[in-house]
Parts: structure tokens; sequence; C-alpha cells
């Protein structure tokens, strides 16, 4: 069961990482904000389409709604606008960088809530692979002007409200199975991007995005929001939620390899293949703290 949750994390990332080349084509033709209610409005009406057909069991007490409308507008409301908002503020590469502080977050939040036990060699793993991303990226290139303050504040944001969203959604995997959760976070989410999106998405006008911008659309629900989520939420209610938030180290590393054949310029430098090392050596930490902690439930 390890070797399968640590190839769904893999593709997961892979997923999360093609969201943003599949992006920057898009947003020059649909708004930030009008995207986000079109990927969660449209992940949400697949998903509860699947609810209903495999009838699913319902939520049975409202302290599990409360709980569900929290991580939907933790992972999907908060954690997307933010986002958006800080990388129109900040730089790419701030971003890049501020997008690790996810796996530090989720220990934090694990040891204060006593949800689950953090082990030195995940913690050391944690550290070895974040280390690797700012190796790759570069600490060099990061800026630190003024006017960027507020975009890199945004970002930690985003990611501190993914943290929780993958904290405090581990105990009602516990008790649901994923598609009940996911459906009904992405519904939640999807309430929270509509007084803001709803009125940016109606200034987009349909017929004049070519049908090739739709196309991709189409590809950012089904894979990056539907597959992603669905998956990491299976992944996490078989593992634990610093595995899986360790797991997003290798985003930059699948981008960084991805890069070179598909953009001009790029290539595959030392610099990525020592870095690459560092970021799986630090996995494996993570993944052997897991093992030695028992946080692998059946099926």
């Amino acid at each position: 069961m390890q070797a399968l949750v640590n190839v769904v994390l893999v593709l997961v990332q892979v997923m999360f990482a093609s969201m943003a080349i599949a992006g920057k084509l898009v947003l020059p033709e649909i708004p930030p904000q009008a995207l986000v209610v079109i990927r969660v409005g449209g992940a949400f009406t697949v998903l509860f389409l699947a609810y209903l057909t495999t009838g699913r069991g319902r939520v049975r007490s409202g302290r599990d709604w409360v709980m569900l409308a929290v991580i939907g507008l933790l992972g999907v409301t908060a954690n997307q606008n933010l986002f958006l908002m800080g990388l129109e503020r900040t730089t790419a590469i701030n971003a890049s960088i501020l997008v690790t502080t996810v796996p530090i977050f989720t220990v934090l939040y694990s040891v204060l809530g006593r949800q689950e036990r953090v082990s030195a060699s995940k913690i050391g793993g944690i550290a070895i692979a974040g280390l690797g991303v700012v190796y790759l990226i570069g600490p060099d290139r990061v800026s630190l002007a003024p006017n960027l303050a507020v975009g890199n504040a945004l970002v930690v944001m985003a990611m501190a409200c993914y943290a929780g969203f993958l904290v405090l959604t581990k105990p009602l995997l516990r008790r649901y199975d994923t598609l009940t959760v996911i459906v009904w976070a992405m519904f939640f989410g999807l309430l929270g991007t509509l007084p803001v999106g709803l009125a940016t998405l109606s200034r987009v006008s349909p017929t004049e995005v070519p049908v090739g911008i739709w196309a991709l659309v189409a590809y950012i629900v089904l894979v990056p929001t539907i597959g992603a989520f669905f998956l990491s939420g299976w992944a996490l209610k078989r593992s634990s939620s610093q595995l899986v938030a360790a797991f997003i180290y290798l985003q930059p590393l699948v981008t960084a390899s991805i890069a070179p054949a598909v953009l001009e310029g790029e290539r595959i430098t030392p610099r990525m293949i020592v870095a690459g090392l560092a970021i799986f050596a630090g996995l494996g930490l993570v993944i052997m703290g897991e093992v030695r902690g028992g946080s692998m439930a059946p099926g």
C-alpha cells in the first residue's frame, strides 16, 4: 500500500504542476477570478454527478457539515484566490519558494493539534527536501524588494490555508469516503468563490475565447482539479497529512524537468540533478518515518 500511495502522490504533483503551464496559456483570455469559478464549478458538477450515481453515504452530523465548509473555504476559496492575488504582486521565483512552506505549516498544525505523530525522520526529510527546492530555484534569484512584501505575504497565507485544509481533512476521511469529502469541500469552496468570481465571469464573452483555450479549461477542470484533489484525498485517507504535504516539493522539480521539452532555451542542468537527489532523499526520510510511525491505513 505504501508504494501505491507514493505513486499516486507523485501523479498528484505532476497534475498540479501541469496547472502552471495550462494556466499561463489560459489567463490572457480568461481573468483569474473567472477561471477559479469555472474550475471549481466544473469540478463540483462532475463530482456531484458521480456522487449521486454511486449512491455515496450522507453527511451524518451538523459538526461535520461545519468542518466540510471550513476545509472548502480554506483549501479551495482562500488558497486559490490568495495565491493568485499574491502572484500578481510578487515574482514567480518568490512564489515557487514560498509554496514549499506547506509542509512546514502542516507539521506545525499537526503538533499544535496533536492529530498526528511527528518524528525526527519526517522533520529531517522535510528540511532536506526543502533545501533541495531552494537550491533548485536559486536563493540568489529571490527578491526581497519592499513592493513585493504584500504579494509574498499573500502567497504564504495561501499556503497556510492549504496546510490547514490537509490537516483538517484527515479526520473527516476517517469517517467518510474520499468522494463524499471532496465533493462537499468543492461545493463550499464554490460558494466562497461566487461573490467576486461571478462579476468577473460576466465580462467574459464565450464566443471570443478560442476553442483551444476552452479545451485547456476543460483540462484544468478534469486533471489538476478533479483528478488531483480526488487522488490527493485518496492518498490522505491512507497516510498522514505530513507525507501528502512533503510531496509538494516535487512540483518545482517536475516543472523544471518538463520545461526543456516545451519551452525554448530550457535544459537539464547539474543543479537540477543535485536538487533532485536532495528532494528524493528528503522524501525517502519522510516515507521512512511514515512506515515506522504506522500512519498507513488499509485499503
